[in-house]
């Protein structure tokens, strides 16, 4: 029964396995103690919500609405899918019961403590009072850092994209509150946005919409898949190699951390900036003899040559110049904001949008990871 929630809403006929190292699927609510769990998740941000906009038609008439135009879109592009079944039989219900069986949710290892807490709620406040990092609490982690990984790789948008998630559960417990969460809000209309437009020829795909991204997930998840699943590379009789301290699985889980938390900051983009730059470091970079070279030198000269080498081979129509000069900027700005370095034309937009740069070639630098692991970690060992 454990699971977190996702920003997809979408009728599934069964469970979609994401990832079988790590027992990961994508799935609907089945039982009845699942579905009244995720009503009871979303029923208070929605109610408010339409309180919220009284301006405008509420959010129970605008889903249906969409729904209509998503029927009318399936008819032409998945006349007898499960999807078009599921929404010509339960027309009738309320449409805070059809998104409550629709939304999507990850199903991770199965962990006593989530059942505990589904079936007596006090359990939930002792658990959160005694503060332990419980092997659920660690499993929903490991789950969390996954999904950040997984949407730098899938996201189309990289004019806007800052290092959101598509998974809309922010830590292991708040599925069991019934406050008032922004993110249920924002997913619905989303969802509701895109049905709108779904029969528009010229329609932007959108990552975060369940139609549009389904192949995106499943591509880019069995990528990252043959990945994780490699160990360390054992060399006998030889030192072990920085590069295999650890292995990509311990390398992905711990990268996705630094996103969740980078984009925890958003409010905070010199703290995300650094934070950014130090995923690029982990995975290139070593510290040099520092009785033969100024560390930071060494450094800067090594993310700006190492970078450049494997994003070049992601972009190859990226002006080398002005990869160049991106590079430069950017770990300039990184210095600078490590040692308190006052700039008198310090400009946070310039900032921001280093952010949204950063975000880009870690994409670019992930990808090549995935494709090439041997580059990557004859880079970072050299």
């Amino acid at each position: 029964m454990t699971f977190a929630i996702t920003k997809y809403i979408y009728p599934l006929e069964s469970s979609i396995l994401l990832s079988e190292s790590l027992n990961y699927t994508i799935d609907n609510p089945r039982t009845e103690e699942e579905i009244e769990l995720v009503k009871n998740f979303i029923t208070k941000s929605l109610d408010e919500s339409d309180e919220e906009t009284s301006s405008m038609a509420g959010i129970g008439f605008r889903l249906a609405l969409s729904l209509g135009d998503l029927k009318k879109g399936l008819e032409l592009k998945d006349k007898e899918g499960y999807a078009l079944q599921y929404y010509k039989t339960n027309e009738e219900k309320l449409f805070v019961d059809i998104l409550a069986e629709t939304w999507l949710i990850l199903r991770f290892s199965d962990e006593e403590e989530f059942t505990k807490i589904a079936k007596n709620r006090e359990e939930l406040f002792r658990t959160i009072a005694r503060n332990d990092n419980s092997e659920y609490a660690i499993k929903f982690n490991e789950l969390a850092n996954y999904c950040h990984v997984l949407s730098i790789l899938i996201h189309n948008d990289d004019s806007r994209y800052h290092g959101e998630s598509f998974l809309l559960s922010d830590n292991a417990y708040d599925v069991f509150f019934k406050s008032k969460n922004r993110k249920i809000k924002e997913s619905v209309e989303n969802f509701i946005h895109s049905n709108f437009s779904f029969n528009e020829p010229k329609r932007y795909e959108e990552w975060l919409y369940w139609f549009d991204a389904k192949d995106w997930i499943f591509e880019d998840a069995e990528r990252l898949e043959s990945l994780i699943i490699q160990d360390k590379i054992q060399e006998k009789g030889k030192k072990i190699r920085l590069s295999q301290k650890q292995t990509p699985k311990q390398k992905i889980f711990h990268i996705g951390g630094l996103q969740k938390t980078a984009y925890e900051h958003l409010k905070d983009p010199e703290l995300m900036l650094l934070l950014l730059v130090s995923i690029i470091e982990y995975l290139v970079t070593r510290n040099p003899d520092n009785n033969k070279f100024n560390v930071e030198d060494s450094i800067s000269k090594q993310f700006k040559l190492k970078c450049a080498v494997l994003i070049h081979n992601q972009d190859d129509e990226y002006d080398m110049v002005q990869l160049s000069n991106d590079l430069n900027s950017l770990y300039s700005q990184r210095s600078d904001i490590a040692h308190g370095n006052y700039k008198e034309d310090f400009n946070i937009d310039r900032i921001v949008e280093s952010v949204r740069l950063l975000n880009k070639f870690i994409e670019h630098i992930l990808n090549e990871y995935i494709d090439d692991r041997n580059l990557l970690e004859y880079l970072k060992d050299n």
